[in-house]
């Protein structure tokens, strides 16, 4: 695994990262590690967000006119 060192942290920025890891019940540093995983997972989330729309405007996925995914989900549900 990686470490990482963070210099120049404003005083109260630390001490309020302190108060969190205690409320929570963690040392400062699981707490880091639990904001940066945390980070990690929205960014990644947003990026396949992103790639999924591209590849919906790529192969041109449209639904006809008035039909939701709803709908389809239950058109297909109902063809068994």
């Amino acid at each position: 695994m990686a470490t990482a060192t963070a210099r120049n942290v404003d005083d109260r920025d630390y001490s309020a990262l302190i108060d969190t890891a205690n409320e929570n019940g963690h040392s400062v540093s699981e707490e880091l590690r639990l904001l940066s995983a945390e980070h990690a997972r929205k960014r990644r989330a947003k990026q396949t967000v992103a790639d999924l729309k591209a590849l919906r405007d790529k192969i041109g996925l449209t639904l006809p006119d008035g039909m939701t995914s709803l709908d389809l989900l239950r058109e297909e549900r109902d063809s068994w």
